[in-house]
């Protein structure tokens, strides 16, 4: 939150430069911090950035936190002033100066706030600049993830983070990574080169054309995974979605807790190597002495039942996968771990459709609107290509086979 309102203090800030000349995102980005020095010593700039804020605040969905911040920003100015007086390196650590693989991305949240602006909100000649630098940046990172060395990045980070913990699952785990993350990256680059209609949805470029709409789910998730049926065990009945949902979770949890240090240390190769200078050293320190540590807390927040209740996958607190023994849970997972993969190929569009409304709800409704309309668009388009293949990978029996394939 805190980077973010930094962000957008530096982008309201740009009201007060009135240039009419185009500039470059770094020489935008060095004037908004310079703006922001200044607005520290001048009261009056301090008051017009509160008011520029204030309307910055209503278009969210965290107005309340987003008002008592501005009560304090005189503090806040001071107190960053001094930090912000090298404004190229300011600027470079924002990704707006030089050019790496992300500039594109930093470059597209900065003329989304310049869009709040007054003096872009009433100039069509800047306004065009606007959904022109955003075009450009769009198509930049279309590249991005078109680029093999990127979706190779993604998938095998998974498989060393996730996968390689996982157990008796890994072998699974790795191939549906390996099938997954290439499609969705394609679906990623697709959207991002189509910079005309990524702009219109991000609101920088006038619509030219309809944004995609949810659909809405036909039945109830909870009746849904009712359909899948119940099995039976030797201490009573379970719905097969809430055995099967709660086994899968339980064992990867417990995987996950037995495997902690090695996912410690991954992760203190990939931190601690991007550290700079004096500070690397320390970090290898604190991450070796405590990540493994704080993944086992982070672990035994969650339980198999509590998140497959949370995914409506179960309906009631008891349950008669807790007294069976391990064996027994294995067998009768594994017994109808096809009937789990037949279930998700026949149902993946209705599975997609509650993946959708999930993630507009919780996620794309509390953005700004211009923001939630490229959310719903893009998880749109990525839940579909997810459950698409998730749906062929169920077919092919690929899953089931690694897991059970000692049982």
């Amino acid at each position: 939150m805190k980077p973010v309102l930094i962000f957008a203090v530096l982008a309201a800030l740009a009201i007060g430069s009135q240039a009419k000349d185009a500039p470059t995102a770094c020489n935008s980005c060095k004037s908004m911090v310079q703006n922001f020095i200044d607005a520290s010593k001048d009261q009056m700039k301090m008051a017009q950035l509160k008011i520029s804020l204030s309307m910055l605040c209503a278009g969210t969905s965290h107005q309340s936190d987003c008002s008592k911040t501005l009560d304090k920003l005189d503090y806040i100015a001071f107190k960053l002033a001094p930090y912000l007086v090298d404004t190229s390196a300011v600027c470079s650590k924002l990704q707006m100066c030089g050019e790496t693989q992300f500039s594109p991305l930093a470059r597209l949240a900065m003329l989304y706030l310049k869009k709040s602006e007054s003096i872009v909100a009433n100039d069509n000649i800047m306004r065009q600049q606007v959904c022109d630098e955003c075009q450009a940046s769009s198509s930049q990172l279309g590249q991005l993830f078109a680029d093999d060395f990127t979706s190779y990045a993604v998938k095998s980070t998974i498989q060393r983070l996730v996968c390689r913990s996982a157990g008796k699952a890994h072998k699974s785990c790795n191939i549906f990574v390996s099938s997954v993350i290439p499609d969705l990256m394609t679906e990623m680059r697709d959207i991002f080169q189509e910079k005309e209609l990524m702009c219109s949805n991000m609101g920088l470029c006038s619509a030219t054309a309809k944004p995609l709409t949810r659909e809405t789910p036909k039945q109830p998730l909870n009746e849904l995974w009712k359909s899948m049926g119940t099995i039976k065990s030797s201490n009573g009945e379970e719905l097969m979605s809430c055995f099967e949902c709660t086994l899968s979770m339980d064992t990867l949890l417990e995987e996950f807790i037995d495997k902690r240090q090695g996912t410690a240390d991954d992760i203190q190769a990939a931190v601690c190597a991007k550290v700079v200078g004096a500070w690397t050293a320390g970090c290898n320190d604190f991450v070796h002495m405590y990540m493994s540590t704080v993944l086992f807390l982070t672990y035994n927040q969650f339980d198999g039942k509590g998140i497959c209740t949370a995914m409506h996958t179960c309906e009631k607190k008891e349950s008669a996968l807790l007294a069976l023994a391990k064996p027994e849970k294995a067998m009768i997972g594994c017994e109808h771990c096809q009937a789990v993969e037949q279930f998700i190929a026949q149902n993946h569009e209705a599975l997609h459709a509650h993946a959708v409304e999930g993630i507009y709800s919780n996620v794309c409704q509390k953005l700004p609107t211009a923001l939630g309309t490229m959310c719903e668009s893009s998880a749109i388009r990525l839940s579909r290509k997810f459950f698409a293949r998730t749906a062929e990978l169920a077919v092919s029996g690929a899953v089931c086979s690694q897991v059970c394939v000692n049982i």
